[in-house]
């Protein structure tokens, strides 16, 4: 893990939403580092605005108050550009992010065809079977099927190879195996796994509620509580000797 690079940083970061009376803070003052090649997992549980923190940190969304950088430079203009030119993201739902009309093999080269307009048809279809190799998915066998051929873990694994097929320097999985079943999980994480050994100078970013399925792949952890960064640190410091009272109900709730 490359600690010494910081890829992403944000400082006293600020997020509200709505106007007059409806308006409410959702990040209060958030502070947060990413590094080259390292796995963060921000946790919290449902409105604990660690969604709307990584959307901020990645551009998707506007800071009301904060700075936040990329390789060192403001977060605004060409830089946020950049930044979403260099971005991955997985959701939660991988049959939301990929197009029912389209068979898997178009879905994954889209992100290709969108930034390399001058590539040849076999380059990219030779990165389309490297990147569903990468997942565990046999091109043989998936490149050509529609998403509804295709069982949740399937999916979602289909979805990651869309969003790693362009090699990103960030890669934000926002609770990407919330919908999948206990065995898919375990096909998922390995899949992680072998993305970040085939990319070791990418940063993943990844959203949870469950300190179990982290614990398997992060390098540092932040707890995330009611818009505030509760507790960060090294995934041994944090589920080994959490000092808040917040992350030590996660730990208890996930019984790890």
């Amino acid at each position: 893990m490359a600690e010494s690079t910081i890829l992403l940083e944000g400082r006293g970061i600020d997020k509200f939403f709505g106007k007059g009376l409806q308006c409410k803070q959702v990040l209060f003052g958030v502070d947060v580092t990413v590094h080259a090649g390292e796995c963060l997992a921000v946790i919290g549980g449902s409105g604990s605005g660690k969604t709307t923190l990584t959307r901020v940190l990645l551009g998707l969304e506007k800071a009301d108050a904060g700075d936040i950088r990329y390789q060192g430079d403001p977060l605004r203009g060409e830089t946020v550009r950049r930044l979403r030119g260099m971005s991955g993201l997985v959701f939660q739902n991988p049959f939301d992010s990929l197009d029912p009309r389209w068979r898997i093999e178009r879905s994954i080269a889209e992100p290709l065809r969108l930034h390399h307009r001058d590539w040849p048809s076999e380059r990219i279809a030779e990165c389309v079977d490297d990147a569903l190799r990468m997942v565990s998915l046999d091109p043989g066998r998936y490149a050509g099927r529609f998403p509804m051929d295709l069982s949740g873990g399937q999916a979602q694994r289909a979805a990651i190879a869309r969003a790693i097929v362009d090699h990103p320097a960030v890669l934000l999985a926002d609770e990407p195996m919330s919908a999948i079943d206990v065995a898919a999980r375990v096909q998922i994480l390995e899949s992680f796994e072998a993305i970040r050994k085939a990319e070791p100078d990418m940063a993943l970013i990844m959203v949870s509620h469950d300190l179990g399925v982290v614990q398997h792949i992060a390098d540092r952890i932040m707890v995330v509580h009611d818009g505030y960064v509760v507790e960060a640190g090294t995934s041994a410091q944090v589920l080994e000797n959490p000092e808040n009272d917040y992350t030590k109900r996660l730990i208890d709730a996930a019984s790890i």
